[in-house]
């Protein structure tokens, strides 16, 4: 649920936009299921600036700042984080109480929690002659922490070979050009 979203321009060449995102999830035990998620961003549009205002050649010249983190529960499992039973399905009975069906436990991890993504960016917008050429630059950085995978579990727990975990980083980082003539 996006808890609260704030933009602001000033005449009309200053742009700030500032978005927290209050997110929970039942895939995570208590104490971890919320995550808050903030991100901002920041924009100047150069051409509107009175010593660039006359530049006809120059239809659109903006840099852009941004910095967000989001947060991720996808590939788990609903209820991993506490200690499950499922119904053995193989048809083996013992029918010394009840109705002499087993149930065999699943595995799980306490411990695990969101897997958080932080993005930075800058980037310029160009644009000439009308828009007839068009382009933008950007420059980004993409780390991402707690990373949920399955790995392997230590032998004679958690009653299976692997679980789900928080495990390691991903950073991705680079420059991207577009141009449209």
């Amino acid at each position: 649920a996006i808890f609260g979203r704030f933009n602001y321009s000033l005449l009309d060449r200053y742009m700030l936009t500032f978005t927290l995102r209050d997110d929970g999830s039942s895939r995570f035990q208590k104490s971890k299921r919320l995550g808050l998620f903030p991100s901002v961003a920041l924009a100047w549009k150069i051409n509107e600036e009175p010593f660039l205002k006359k530049a006809e050649w120059l239809s659109d010249f903006k840099l852009r700042l941004g910095l967000g983190i989001t947060g991720q529960q996808e590939g788990i499992g609903d209820y991993t984080y506490i200690a499950t039973y499922t119904p053995n399905s193989q048809g083996a009975y013992y029918p010394v109480f009840g109705n002499g069906r087993t149930y065999r436990p699943d595995a799980y991890n306490p411990n695990l929690t969101w897997e958080k993504t932080t993005t930075w960016n800058a980037g310029l917008d160009f644009g000439f002659f009308n828009n007839r050429i068009t382009g933008s630059v950007d420059i980004y950085k993409r780390k991402t922490t707690d990373l949920i995978n399955n790995a392997p579990a230590p032998a004679g727990t958690n009653f299976r070979n692997s679980i789900p975990m928080n495990i390691g980083s991903l950073e991705n980082k680079g420059i991207e050009v577009a141009l449209t003539v």
